[in-house]
């Protein structure tokens, strides 16, 4: 188990650090990112079932400029690593599902709070290489880009490492606690979670193409889950 939880660390640094401070390849996506939890945790296709939904909720909220929207990675990771072990204990199934992606919600808010962190810190970083810079010391740049870097990545392992932890943590101690009656109260609202993520993509539109994208959308969840529910 423990190397499980290092390649986590290492997937998870460089999910955070194709975010905001280098590359920019989309692996930092939630259906990326849950998928590879749900892959090391041994279960890729839990991982990808909460990945789709996580990405079409999250999929008008992006970390461009200066703006910080909710960490949809750390969501994912933590909610692709706690599908993939509650489908090896107690199944997936729609209640339990449904309780993670609610869950992946005050995941996304914690890792938007570090990311403020990182953000100040990396700050402080910059201010001190114009400094270095003032005085002469030209290579100051390169180490100041270095040091930034490492922070990104460094923060980003930290926080895969929390994230998937307690991902194992609730499908190991806190799913089972629900009961069978509750899982299937929370599976009542599993059809609604999809419909959340279309809602914001269609009300952030922006074109005269928003209905288009809205029904396209609609069907790129229909067919995920299809696909990952019933043919996997």
């Amino acid at each position: 188990m423990l190397w499980r939880f290092l390649l986590a660390g290492v997937l998870g640094g460089l999910c955070y650090l194709d975010r905001t401070a280098a590359c920019q390849l989309m692996l930092h996506r939630p259906l990326v990112a849950a998928t590879l939890m749900g892959a090391i945790f041994g279960n890729l296709a839990a991982g990808a079932q909460v990945g789709a939904v996580l990405e079409l909720i999250f999929l008008v909220h992006l970390p461009v400029g200066a703006s910080m929207p909710p960490d949809d990675t750390g969501a994912a990771i933590f909610a692709g690593s706690a599908a993939a072990v509650a489908s090896s204990s107690i199944g997936l199934d729609g209640g339990s599902f449904t309780a993670l992606i609610l869950l992946s919600v005050l995941f996304a808010e914690l890792g938007k709070a570090a990311d403020r962190m990182v953000r100040k810190l990396n700050g402080r970083i910059a201010h001190l290489t114009r400094e270095s810079v003032d005085r002469g010391d030209l290579q100051a740049v390169e180490h100041g880009l270095l040091a930034g870097l490492t922070l990104f990545a460094a923060s980003g392992a930290v926080l895969a490492l929390l994230f998937s932890g307690a991902g194992m943590a609730v499908s190991k101690f806190l799913l089972p606690r629900f009961g069978p009656e509750s899982r299937v109260d929370f599976s009542a609202l599993q059809p609604v979670l999809p419909l959340i993520g279309a809602a914001s993509v269609f009300a952030c539109g922006r074109t005269e193409r928003t209905a288009g994208i809205f029904f396209l959308t609609m069907a790129a969840a229909f067919g995920a889950t299809v696909f990952f529910r019933w043919l996997v």
